[in-house]
């Protein structure tokens, strides 16, 4: 595939993700069509014995419309079931969570703006709020990265790695630091306060938030045992973890994108053009990892980079 012209590659690049768009859309439809017919059943079944029983008091219709109507406010984070005196949803801790899920774009979906005026600044904050954020997590990225490595340099001093395994093994040791630190730690504290939910859905929860994906379909619920100050302390711890678990995210991925490897692919559907310095010098040469500067023989005191 070397012999390949740039537009060429670049079809090629597009036709994999089509074709990876569409085995992920036939697997998750052959494992989720199944158990939504069975609920859809189910529910249909519940209405039918509802209607049975309690049809003669009703009048036509008037059931559908109620459901219509608490699914519309529903779809706004707006819930008349359980205790009506518990706090609002717009209440402070909710809505510092509701911006965090802004800067974040995680997006979870469980709240919404519900006036025109709330929708606008909503679009105004966005605009203004999610450049700084990216630039906030940006510059910090930046300033850990190489921190972080002085471990992995003087590991790989130490053993005398190559720079690439040396590369590797500082970003898979980083990977499953922020898995566990950031993925399965928070999961295994969610899953013990929540106890109607189960330890699959804890951890898809932290990983659908630390990836932005934010889908909305697990949160973190009000549970009866739990006194609303610590549900508060609760919402904002989770705001705390979105922002931190964001750029430990980033940092992880940041460190797998310098591997030789990665780069090897990205330099192959790069355009042709001149050779740089960082092709001569090597992939590693020009970044915080670039751990082949490292002097080759010392004592084991002088070996030890100093961070």
């Amino acid at each position: 595939m070397g012999g390949l012209r740039p537009w060429a590659r670049y079809g090629v690049l597009i036709v994999g993700h089509l074709l990876a768009l569409g085995l992920g859309a036939m697997v998750f439809q052959a494992l989720e069509e199944p158990p939504a017919r069975r609920l859809q059943a189910e529910l249909r079944a519940e209405l039918a014995a509802f209607q049975a029983k309690y049809g003669a008091c009703l009048p036509p219709g008037a059931l559908e419309e109620l459901l219509g109507t608490a699914l519309a406010t529903q779809a706004h984070g707006v819930s008349s079931l359980g205790n009506s005196s518990e706090a609002s949803n717009w209440d402070l801790p909710s809505a510092l969570l509701f911006t965090a899920s802004i800067l974040s774009t995680t997006g979870y979906g469980h709240m919404a703006p519900l006036s025109a005026s709330g929708r606008a600044f909503c679009v105004v904050y966005a605009a203004l709020g999610l450049p700084a954020s990216l630039a906030l997590v940006a510059t910090l990225s930046h300033c850990l990265l190489p921190v972080l490595s002085c471990p992995g340099a003087w590991v790989a001093v130490h053993w005398q790695l190559s720079p690439a395994r040396a590369a590797l093994l500082q970003a898979v040791a980083l990977g499953l630091l922020v898995a566990s630190s950031f993925v399965l730690l928070p999961a295994l504290v969610l899953w013990g306060l929540q106890g109607d939910s189960s330890l699959l859905g804890a951890i898809y929860f932290c990983f659908s938030s630390l990836s932005t994906i934010g889908l909305g379909d697990f949160l973190p619920s009000h549970s009866h045992s739990l006194h609303p100050v610590i549900y508060h302390v609760g919402q904002l711890a989770l705001l705390g973890y979105l922002l931190l678990g964001l750029l430990a995210m980033l940092l992880a991925v940041e460190a797998f994108s310098r591997l030789p490897q990665v780069r090897a692919v990205e330099k192959f559907f790069r355009p042709c053009g001149p050779v740089t310095a960082a092709d001569q010098g090597g992939i590693l040469g020009q970044d915080e990892l670039a751990l082949s500067t490292l002097p080759p023989a010392a004592s084991a005191s002088e070996q030890v980079p100093a961070c």
